[in-house]
């Protein structure tokens, strides 16, 4: 009888161990992975939170654990986080536009990283103000989501590193002939994009001394002037 006893509690046990284990399971799912009816976006500076929404978020919502981030070059990276009656928190950290790059396959508004992040119509590179445009990249440094020749963005961020009050004056940036483009039509082809404070201060004087449309290219120590086209 004792034999009996001893078996039928046995089993009493890994029968209440068994239920006790699916109640767990499912408490975990219920708490851990609800449907997510709503979404709360944080971080965005660019993307539109009704775009990033439809992106993520099907009518009759998704479950926490299905929840992402858009596919969009935007995004950087991002983080998720359940607030609680059925609604998440999505917070993202988004790639910046630093400048427009032209290339055969049209002009794209570009992260400091080189990511392709919009492309723009040539009408709408003139309203991209305050955006420099760099342009002859050599197309065997990039592919269809960006820049991937090192050396390349290297020469950009060379541009970016110039002081603020000449940097604004560089409109566009020829980097395979190193020619920068300023401000009243000036050209000036240089033999290398790390100038220095003398040549800077130099172009400068030329910019407000030469006429419209006047054109340099350096030997030596001296700007050359080129015959206006």
């Amino acid at each position: 009888m004792d034999h009996f006893d001893a078996r039928a509690r046995f089993i009493v046990v890994f029968i209440g161990i068994f239920i006790i284990t699916l109640m767990i399971k499912a408490f975990l799912a219920l708490d851990f992975d609800p449907v997510i009816h709503k979404l709360k976006i944080s971080g965005n500076r660019f993307l539109n939170p009704q775009y990033i929404e439809r992106k993520v978020l099907p009518i009759g919502g998704v479950h926490f654990s299905e929840l992402g981030a858009p596919s969009d070059s935007f995004v950087e990276s991002y983080k998720i986080r359940y607030i609680g009656n059925g609604t998440a928190e999505l917070i993202l950290k988004e790639r910046k536009p630093d400048f427009v790059v032209a290339t055969q396959n049209g002009y794209f508004l570009t992260s400091k990283d080189g990511i392709f992040l919009l492309k723009l119509s040539k009408n709408e590179i003139y309203h991209a103000t305050g955006y420099k445009i760099f342009f002859d990249v050599d197309p065997t440094s990039l592919d269809k989501n960006g820049i991937i020749n090192p050396k390349i963005l290297s020469n950009i961020n060379t541009i970016f590193s110039y002081p603020k009050w000449f940097r604004k004056l560089v409109l566009e940036v020829d980097l395979r002939k190193k020619t920068l483009y300023f401000i009243k039509g000036i050209t000036v082809k240089v033999n290398d994009l790390n100038l220095g404070e003398s040549y800077e201060h130099a172009i400068v004087k030329l910019i407000e001394n030469s006429r419209i449309g006047s054109r340099y290219f350096v030997v030596g120590q001296n700007f050359v002037r080129l015959p206006n086209r």
